[in-house]
């Protein structure tokens, strides 16, 4: 009796509900879709470096199988005040380079070089594919692969102690680039733009890493999309050029680097020619 009590009471119950409603209703179901995501907030802009740097000195030092590349980069006091600074450099050409490092030098008096017995000191490199927000570019296009050269402020300030300017120097080593019919070997050098004016160039170098000097003529020009009618640039060969063969090229009218017009999508190829 109990149960046949308890099954009319369910029986009652449901025709209630169907009697009240006539279906019955379930709840809406549920969107899959998940919420939108919020835009990340703009990148702040990056702050322009508080001096104008130049590119006091390029040198090439080459052997046949290997070249490395050396930029001196001026960083005078300008308005700095305090503050590290990350400075971005892309690399040249032909190609990664096998290694690269960067130190922090005091200028000589003369304002272009180190003193010849400083060692420097060692700025921390880390590799990019393209400029990291925050990183202030220095020499190269922000959208080629390069390192952020992270530079202290106890650096600057050590520098700046002694006068009024820093050096920055890249180092940069390369596999031996191939030579072409003429017996050219040749390499691409990043300049660089601030404020939208591009760097000037100081001098350009090029030496002999082997044993002898094999170096027997060396030649530069702005190179880039800009600067198809480009003049030569004045190289100096370091070390006395061996042999007869320099003596016999015939002289080749050239320019100051530094007086030179620059385009800010210019840089800097550079081109040697050597014994066998």
């Amino acid at each position: 009796m109990m149960r046949a009590a308890m099954a009319a009471g369910i029986v009652v119950a449901l025709s209630g509900h169907a009697r009240g409603t006539g279906t019955t209703k379930h709840p809406p179901p549920r969107s899959t879709a998940s919420a939108p995501t919020p835009a990340p907030p703009p990148a702040r802009p990056t702050p322009p470096l508080p001096m104008l740097p130049r590119v006091g000195r390029v040198r090439v030092e080459a052997a046949r199988d290997r070249v490395v590349i050396v930029e001196d980069v001026q960083l005078p006091r300008g308005d700095w005040q305090s503050g590290g600074l990350d400075l971005y450099v892309a690399f040249g050409s032909p190609g990664t380079p096998i290694a690269i490092d960067a130190r922090i030098m005091v200028p000589s008096p003369g304002g272009l070089d180190s003193h010849p017995e400083e060692a420097g000191d060692p700025v921390a490199l880390e590799h990019a594919t393209r400029r990291t927000p925050g990183a202030q570019a220095l020499l190269g296009k922000p959208q080629m692969a390069g390192v952020v050269a992270h530079v202290k402020e106890a650096q600057l300030r050590r520098a700046y102690a002694v006068g009024d300017g820093a050096l920055l120097r890249v180092r940069t080593l390369l596999m031996a680039p191939a030579a072409d019919a003429t017996g050219a070997r040749d390499v691409v050098v990043r300049l660089g733009v601030s404020a939208g004016q591009p760097l000037t160039v100081g001098r350009i170098q090029v030496g002999s890493l082997e044993a002898e000097p094999w170096i027997t003529r060396a030649e530069a020009t702005l190179c880039g999309p800009e600067a198809a009618a480009a003049p030569l640039l004045t190289v100096a060969i370091a070390g006395k050029p061996p042999g007869p063969t320099a003596a016999k090229a015939p002289p080749i009218a050239t320019i100051a680097p530094e007086l030179a017009v620059r385009h800010s999508s210019d840089d800097l190829c550079i081109r040697w020619w050597g014994l066998p």
